[in-house]
């Protein structure tokens, strides 16, 4: 479908109703929901912003893909700028951008026989490049988030020391210690000659005390953000690579000034991702921190939001609507295939992984409630390799003190690619929390990893989801359509977890595609299509059935 506006000041709409079709994908919100339904969003440009600065916008994932239960696709021209608007319950439209290049609304409308023929059909037109996988050693590991506020790289350094040896002493296994932005950038200031003074005076006695850093598996986190307060800023003024930052010229033929712009309450300036020499100098940071520290991991922040738009200023056209994100997501793939974004458009293709928003620390749909709904909407948009919110949500930066939603929470995030932490078991409660971390990051590396594996090469070749929604296996279910409390792993293991504070019981729909359903705790077998009422769930436990031919 293409509508073209007559005048240049015409806004073209179509909405689609929602009435009676459930819809999926779209873009992540705050308190997602499974499908976008119950969703509210006043008519904005349809672009990744950063949901925690602008809670009532669209986040990553995003992708111009609607999906509707009655079995039908709607794929969105991708260059065209777009807005769209939900109206709860009703309908969502799409809008197009008064211009004066009177920009057309152009999107596709594919019908199959029901949705998950839809989808599969919707998934070759979308994404026409071959798919890769990131690292996959990543899945057996464990995050564990450095929570410091220190002012210097040797108490980072001393701070990680005093983090392995604990996770050592609680016997919690071999795992990734995730640096911020701020310790990253303590460490990689460090004096190089501190680090070699101790490598020469280092005797076998201290072999432990060579930068411990390098013995280490760590993360490090960077954004393409720079302080205008940095030597490295002000060195790019003086030697004339100023256009290394997101800039624009100061008269019409006149020089280049750099687009202010704040990042974690400082003012920055942005890497102009579209200059080659830009990428190159960012690329060479990685390296000669790689060098420095050692790690595996690069978490890349900061791609959301588009810097000239927020500021009311006409971006250049490499630059408008989500293409920085893309062009982030481009040099990710350079790092290395051990790379975390936090933003994915258009780049479900390539080997990142990428990190779902922050939740809230409670049992709501911000928090525990969100993480189902997050999953099934990231993985049909084709985002498979997650790292989901930290066990207990991270979104305040506290501390979790809640024992039984921390239990919960870490028994849903067991089934998912990777297992974090932002509060360490041994802080949130006694003993038994201690046991079921170990537990469940077992039952992770025993259990669901292999699973992945298997499910990520049926990705690769169809471009199926490795996380499913219950409509997957059951597909002219009407019950299977708004079911956001269970998901399966492929098609064989579906997992219902106990999302309601002091409850130990749920109910759980079976689906119905000529198969059984055993239960993995006890074996007892139950035909699909069945509705198991208050089935017990106790608090240690998560409701797992494997299915049976």
């Amino acid at each position: 479908m293409t509508w073209v506006p007559v005048h240049c000041h015409v806004e073209l709409k179509d909405c689609f109703s929602m009435t009676n079709v459930s819809w999926y994908g779209g873009a992540s919100v705050r308190g997602q929901t499974w499908p976008i339904n119950d969703q509210n969003a006043t008519m904005q440009p349809f672009v990744v912003s950063d949901l925690k600065n602008n809670p009532f916008g669209f986040g990553s994932a995003l992708e111009r893909y609607f999906l509707g239960s009655s079995g039908v696709a709607v794929l969105v021209s991708p260059d065209i700028p777009l807005q769209l608007g939900l109206d709860s319950r009703q309908q969502f439209c799409l809008q197009s951008l008064p211009s004066m290049e009177r920009e057309p609304l152009q999107y596709t409308v594919c019908v199959a026989n029901n949705v998950k023929a839809a989808h599969q059909e919707a998934v070759q037109q979308l994404y026409q490049h071959s798919r890769e996988l990131p690292n996959m050693n990543a899945l057996w590991l464990p995050f564990w988030k450095l929570l410091t506020n220190m002012d210097s790289g040797p108490k980072v350094e001393r701070e990680l020391r005093t983090f392995s040896n604990r996770l050592k002493r609680h016997q919690l296994g071999e795992g990734v210690i995730s640096l911020n932005e701020h310790s990253t950038t303590l460490l990689s200031d460090m004096d190089h000659d501190y680090l070699n003074s101790r490598k020469r005076g280092m005797s076998k006695r201290l072999t432990r005390d060579l930068p411990l850093v390098k013995l280490l598996n760590i993360s490090i986190t960077l954004s393409p953000f720079l302080g205008v307060d940095t030597t490295q800023f002000h060195t790019s003024l003086m030697d004339g690579t100023e256009a290394f930052w997101l800039s624009l010229p100061s008269a019409p033929q006149g020089q280049l000034t750099p687009v202010m712009s704040q990042w974690r309450g400082k003012f920055c300036v942005k890497l102009n991702i579209t200059n080659p020499g830009a990428v190159s100098w960012f690329l060479d940071r990685v390296g000669s921190l790689q060098a420095h520290l050692g790690m595996e991991y690069v978490v890349l922040e900061g791609a959301e939001g588009n810097l000239f738009e927020e500021q009311a200023l006409r971006p250049p056209q490499a630059l408008g609507g989500d293409k920085y994100i893309s062009l982030l997501a481009d040099m990710a793939t350079r790092i290395g295939d051990s790379t975390i974004v936090t933003a994915g458009t258009r780049s479900s293709h390539k080997p990142l992984f990428v990190r779902m928003s922050p939740l809230q620390s409670d049992w709501s749909p911000m928090g525990l409630k969100g993480i189902i709904p997050s999953l099934l909407h990231h993985t049909l948009l084709g985002y498979n390799f997650l790292i989901p919110d930290a066990v207990g949500g991270s979104l305040s930066g506290d501390l979790v003190t809640d024992e039984e939603l921390f239990i919960r929470w870490l028994e849903i995030t067991a089934f998912l690619p990777v297992i974090s932490f932002h509060t360490p078991p041994w802080v949130c409660g006694e003993d038994r929390v201690l046991n079921l971390t170990r537990a469940y990051i077992a039952k992770h590396q025993r259990d669901v990893v292999p699973l992945i594996e298997k499910y990520a090469d049926e990705w690769q070749m169809t471009g199926n989801p490795i996380y499913r929604p219950m409509w997957w296996l059951s597909p002219s279910d009407p019950v299977t359509f708004t079911i956001d409390d269970q998901f399966l792993i492929g098609d064989e293991v579906l997992v219902a977890p106990v999302l309601e504070k002091g409850a130990v019981q749920r109910d759980i729909y079976l689906p119905d595609g000529g198969f059984q359903w055993q239960d993995s705790r006890d074996a007892q077998v139950f035909d699909g299509g069945t509705f198991l009422q208050d089935y017990p769930v106790p608090l240690e436990d998560v409701a797992v059935f494997l299915r049976r031919s």
